[in-house]
């Protein structure tokens, strides 16, 4: 029986025919949980004045932390559509102003709910429907006039999903929020990397904060992780093709030090 891992220094990822292999300096550990702090008598609150740089400190921070995690954010898109190559039917679901009864449809949370009643309706003519979808906000103005639009930018869906061919037509007639737009990728070599560049860039704009991101199938296959150097080699070795290594690099990390990265694919 295999002893539960406390540390490791070394992880591979596979999603479909991609594999990731990771190397860290520093070994992490896991299942480790940190001791509870004793609770202190809460103190009378003091305002702190914080100079001009102390401020400038902390909002680098959140720019580091909101980079780090749109990095993660795009990480994990890629390795969910890599795990599933059957995603190949790329759509953007538009609101029109005309149907909205404020005029507009900027509101992440009442569009979101639409967005998931429209999952539902097309699950009932598509039970198998596989799907990845991001909301975005569209520009704040007018293309034409330039003019800013009062209410900023229509939210609108990128749906990347496992749908036969239908009209645009007849989804629209599903959607019946507005116009669609269905790009069919299957031409598209790296799946997985040409839709996190192009839904990916807006996942961090202040009006999706604290809002539900990514919407995706329970039943899509989750990428494969394997750690411990003994693990990662033994998977390797099973490979029944060769994989073709496609980046070879390392880069600096404040938590676990040095980390290098290899990319295959394989097959």
């Amino acid at each position: 029986m295999d002893l539960p891992i406390r540390a490791y220094r070394h992880k591979l990822i596979r999603s479909g025919d991609i594999i990731e292999i990771y190397y860290y300096e520093q070994a992490i550990r896991v299942g480790h949980k940190r001791k509870k702090r004793k609770q202190k008598r809460p103190m009378p609150k003091v305002e702190v004045v914080k100079s001009e740089e102390e401020k400038e400190q902390e909002e680098f921070k959140q720019v580091v932390k909101s980079e780090f995690s749109l990095r993660r954010t795009k990480a994990n898109i890629v390795r969910l559509v890599n795990s599933n190559p059957e995603l190949k039917v790329f759509i953007t679901l538009t609101f029109d102003d005309s149907k909205s009864k404020t005029g507009s449809f900027t509101d992440i949370k009442e569009c979101n709910l639409i967005f998931s009643n429209f999952i539902k309706r097309l699950k009932r003519f598509y039970p198998d429907l596989l799907y990845l979808a991001v909301p975005e906000f569209q520009g704040d103005y007018y293309f034409k006039t330039k003019i800013k639009k009062e209410n900023g930018g229509n939210v609108h869906y990128h749906l990347l999903s496992n749908l036969p061919y239908t009209a645009s037509s007849r989804l629209e007639e599903i959607w019946s929020y507005g116009f669609i737009k269905i790009n069919n990728i299957r031409h598209v070599s790296r799946v997985g990397l040409y839709v996190a560049k192009y839904i990916a860039k807006e996942l961090f704009d202040g009006r999706l904060s604290c809002k539900k991101k990514i919407f995706y199938s329970r039943r899509l296959k989750r990428p494969e992780i394997v750690v411990s150097a003994i693990k990662v080699r033994q998977f390797i070795d099973s490979l029944e093709s060769p994989s073709e290594l496609l980046v070879d690099k390392w880069y600096k990390s404040d938590f676990v030090g040095r980390v290098s990265y290899q990319l295959y694919k394989n097959g």
